[in-house]
């Protein structure tokens, strides 16, 4: 997708409007209502007219305009999300600026898929935290969008629970997604940090953002997932504190309230994954979203290593090709199951049926194997197993094809079929 970059308005006490309900957007969106606001933006449901769906239309207010920053986070956001592809991030689906008269800047906004659901502060505060079971599940989750944007080389850096909503796709299935990729920072372009102000929510923020030296990776996610997951658990937030300035003190210096004094019935494993997410020295937390999530798979009631492993081919997949003297991960040969689905029959006709059957049981997995492993290099070792494999099946196959022949000859009438002895 590409994207033409965002200018302000030469005339700052210009500003175009928002639109409104009943309003074309780029010949295209029909704006229907508000789903909500921010601080920088407006959400809108919208009918795409073109492809007959509804959508979300995120639409810059137009104060925003007057600031050249604001413009250029709307326009990295919509890059940002361009650049991803995976089910745990949202995904944008057009972008552009809403046509305006000459005088004034078009107002930028970018079209989104519509979810369905809520995010984990609303949830939180309703049900008054959440169990251990269903924050390990939202987190690998989370670890999987963010697995997406790391391999691109970006950083979220605004981790928190109105960030990470739980969307009901069309099935009735949870999928969380990770939002507002705002003010994420790409290594390969210039950061939008001004000066040596650290940017991001304050009471998320990780030790080296509020320092503000520009050391940020993707350690600093794991950081606010850290801080997310201990605020789930606990139900209240990590850091205390009247203004940003006092919150950014406490996560430079203050001690965190252990969640065992709070909640002495949570898993201690889970604990010291949150404890380890939230080390102050970027080197003592997990070095990637794969560690964190293989630490947390074993705690999965629902799925133990889907995502882990998922995660796991997202990042290596970014990564360089494996050399020849390093040893090979071993991969999972998918097991055959044979399904057989009774179809009514003359009885005379059962016993040949069952006799197909069990031929077909032995054959088939040998047969669905064999050009596998004569194909792929790796596995040249296992040709002479192979080849045995082959033998024995044989041997097999034809006491079962005598075994058949004995049953059609007892049958009165009884006659193989043509091409079988």
């Amino acid at each position: 997708m590409s994207v033409e970059p965002l200018r302000a308005p030469s005339d700052p006490g210009d500003l175009p409007e928002l639109p409104k309900a009943g309003d074309l957007v780029h010949g295209r969106y029909r704006v229907e209502f508000e789903l909500g606001r921010g601080g920088m933006g407006v959400v809108l449901q919208a009918h795409d007219q073109m492809l007959d769906r509804n959508v979300a239309l995120k639409v810059v207010l137009p104060r925003m305009l007057r600031s050249p920053e604001a413009i250029e986070r709307f326009g990295n956001e919509a890059r940002s999300l361009a650049q991803l592809e995976s089910r745990h991030v949202v995904r944008v689906l057009d972008f552009g600026a809403i046509a305006s008269p000459p005088s004034s800047a078009g107002l930028p906004f970018m079209v989104l898929e519509l979810l369905r659901g809520e995010d984990l502060f609303t949830i939180a505060a309703r049900e008054e935290g959440l169990s251990p079971a269903r924050v390990v599940r939202y987190a690998l989750q989370a670890c999987a969008g963010l697995a997406a944007a790391h391999a691109q080389s970006i950083i979220h850096r605004d981790l928190k629970p109105e960030n990470l909503f739980l969307a009901v796709e069309a099935d009735g299935s949870e999928c969380l997604k990770v939002l507002d990729f705002g003010i994420a920072r790409s290594h390969s372009r210039r950061a939008l940090t001004r000066g040596h102000v650290g940017v991001g929510s304050p009471g998320y923020m990780s030790p080296e953002q509020v320092e503000g030296t520009g050391h940020v990776d993707a350690r600093s996610d794991i950081w606010g997932l850290g801080v997310v997951m201990y605020e789930l658990l606990a139900h209240r937030p990590a850091f205390f504190g009247d203004n940003p300035q006092s919150l950014c003190l406490q996560i430079l210096t203050a001690e965190v309230t252990p969640l065992l004094e709070i909640k002495p019935s949570l898993p201690p494993a889970l604990v010291y994954i949150v404890e380890r997410c939230m080390a102050r020295e970027p080197d003592r937390r997990f070095a990637n979203v794969a560690e964190l999530a293989e630490a947390l798979a074993p705690l999965d009631t629902w799925s133990p290593e889907t995502d882990a492993e998922r995660i796991r081919r997202h990042l290596d997949a970014n990564e360089s090709p494996v050399s020849e003297t390093r040893p090979q991960k071993s991969r999972r040969i998918p097991s055959m199951d044979v399904v057989v689905t009774p179809v009514p029959a003359p009885r005379r006709n059962r016993r040949r049926i069952a006799s197909f059957v069990l031929a077909g049981a032995v054959l088939l997995p040998v047969i669905a194997l064999l050009p596998r492993v004569a194909q792929a290099p790796e596995l040249a070792p296992a040709r002479a197993w192979s080849a045995r494999a082959l033998e024995e099946s044989q041997a097999a196959y034809f006491k079962v094809r005598d075994r058949a022949r004995e049953l059609w000859m007892k049958e009165p009438g009884g006659e193989p079929p043509p091409g079988h002895p």
